[in-house]
């Protein structure tokens, strides 16, 4: 009995890690096609592919949920509009603006917005543990987006791509906050109304992107990529990502954010052959400390 309690009680934190991975990995991937496929582009069919291939699996639970859809329509089109096709499209909009540096360090940031979100719309407070916890994961953070020196951070300027990734940052702790109050939906109807609402929100930027003449070649690479992107990040990190708000609450998990630049980095050294350096261990060591620390009850 004490293991399987052991083996329930890990389960969440299990979810969170992949769900870390997914979403680290969604940024390498939107980095090798930057130059092939437009942001709004890539945000629109990574959402259109995901509801396709997730619709055969929900459809039992959507024919059953049917009346709840009906009743909240609008309310989960705001969740899928907000915590899904409004996430995207500011952070793939805001990646093609910015440097790589900002980009990994802005979408860290969203404790941040979390905290202050939680005690202003649910009442939730942090302890001092789990303060000390998220700067040693921020610091880590900061370890390995600036190479371990203090003089990138003196370089670094905000310009307009960094305050779009900030949205996008914000829209998701909004989402993770107000999980709360999703309708009581099962896993699966949930989560396709949440990509289909994000589909049909990126439509019509897609359309303005084609109108302006921002052509998307589909290349083998720009394929292989979309269809990640559909099924890692768009599903499997939201289903995991949804079950783990459900078991620990918006505050520990979103402590977990630091994570997701971490696999980031990891995925860029494996990928895209880039260096793995000594301030890589010292702050994948600072990332984990910090979560130990904010994640123990």
């Amino acid at each position: 009995m004490r293991d399987g309690s052991a083996r329930a009680s890990a389960l969440p934190y299990v979810l969170l890690l992949v769900a870390a991975a997914s979403f680290g990995g969604n940024w390498v991937a939107a980095r090798v096609v930057n130059l092939e496929v437009a942001p709004f582009a890539l945000s629109f069919w990574r959402w259109a592919i995901a509801a396709v291939l997730l619709f055969p699996f929900a459809l039992a639970q959507l024919r059953a949920d049917a009346p709840l859809i009906r009743t909240h329509w609008l309310k989960l089109f705001v969740f899928g509009a907000v915590g899904a096709g409004g996430f995207t499209l500011l952070g793939y909009w805001g990646v093609s603006q910015s440097t790589a540096i900002n980009a990994t360090l802005l979408n860290s940031s969203l404790p941040l917005f979390v905290v202050p979100l939680s005690w202003m719309l649910l009442g939730l407070t942090v302890s001092a543990r789990q303060l000390l916890g998220l700067a040693l994961s921020l610091a880590g953070v900061a370890s390995i987006v600036s190479g371990g020196s203090m003089q990138t951070f003196a370089r670094l300027s905000l310009n307009p791509g960094d305050f779009l990734i900030l949205g996008g940052a914000f829209l998701w702790a909004v989402y993770t906050v107000t999980l709360k109050w999703r309708p009581p939906l099962r896993a699966l109807s949930f989560l396709f109304t949440t990509i289909a609402s994000a589909a049909i929100v990126s439509l019509p930027f897609y359309l303005a992107e084609i109108l302006a003449g921002k052509a998307t070649t589909l290349t083998p690479s720009a394929a292989v990529v979309i269809s990640y992107l559909a099924i890692f990040p768009s599903i499997a990190a939201y289903v995991c990502w949804n079950q783990a708000v459900a078991a620990l609450g918006p505050n520990v998990v979103g402590f977990f954010n630091p994570v997701i630049p971490v696999f980031g980095i990891l995925f860029a050294v494996i990928i895209l052959g880039e260096p793995l350096r000594a301030y890589h261990l010292a702050g994948f060591a600072l990332v984990l400390a910090g979560v130990v620390l904010t994640s123990r009850r």
